[in-house]
């Protein structure tokens, strides 16, 4: 569950697009957890080695959720074959999710957050699932900023249930005084091949939450 900020970020974002005569609808994400591991085996396919040879040139260390993906543990190499079955299996969720958009043809794009919380502090991001999946679909997507946190209205829920050990721990770090005034931005996403379009639609939700 994202982080109070966040859910006011889309939140706002949906009434000033209804205000502007748009509509908005619900949708329900499909396979996200498999489509988060499935990325993850391609991030992982050299071991490792290609992330961590750049990181050396740097000269720092790696940051915790990279660790996470490529740490010590991960050194051992995909198979050929297994990077192949990797690759069809990315191609059939492509397809299948392609078909469950085109069953909602009135969808022209999604509004989703960048990430369970506002900017984040040092060693905290943990869960990469809202942009990693859409790299997997090959969805353009374009950043808009929205608002800031603010620690007297972005309260947590006190009714919250997590639904996972990763979703505790997310819903853990949030800090109402910490994150206050952290920038709290979504992202638009839409179709393949329509980054152009995808800018358009941007352009227009930025209008209506009233920035240029």
């Amino acid at each position: 569950m994202p982080h109070p900020p966040i859910l006011r970020g889309i939140q706002l974002v949906v009434d000033a697009l209804q205000r502007a005569g748009h509509t908005v609808v619900e949708w329900r994400p499909y396979k996200h957890k498999y489509a988060v591991d499935l990325i993850g085996s391609i991030y992982r396919a050299d071991g490792g080695e290609d992330i961590r040879n750049v990181v050396t040139l740097g000269g720092e260390p790696l940051i915790s959720n990279i660790a996470n993906i490529i740490g010590p543990g991960v050194k051992e190499k995909i198979d050929l074959n297994v990077m192949w079955d990797i690759q069809i299996k990315k191609y059939e969720y492509q397809q299948e999710y392609l078909a469950i958009w085109m069953e909602r043809n009135e969808i022209n794009a999604w509004i989703q957050p960048i990430a369970p919380h506002a900017a984040i502090r040092h060693d905290q991001y943990k869960y990469g699932g809202y942009t990693s999946v859409i790299n997997l679909l090959d969805y353009p997507a374009v950043v808009v900023p929205v608002t800031f946190a603010e620690k007297e209205t972005d309260i947590t829920d006190l009714n919250y249930k997590a639904i996972s050990d990763l979703d505790r721990q997310v819903h853990d770090d949030y800090q109402a005084d910490v994150y206050n005034g952290a920038p709290v931005a979504v992202q638009i996403i839409g179709r393949r091949l329509q980054e152009e379009y995808v800018i358009g639609l941007a352009e227009q939700v930025g209008r209506a939450l009233g920035s240029s």
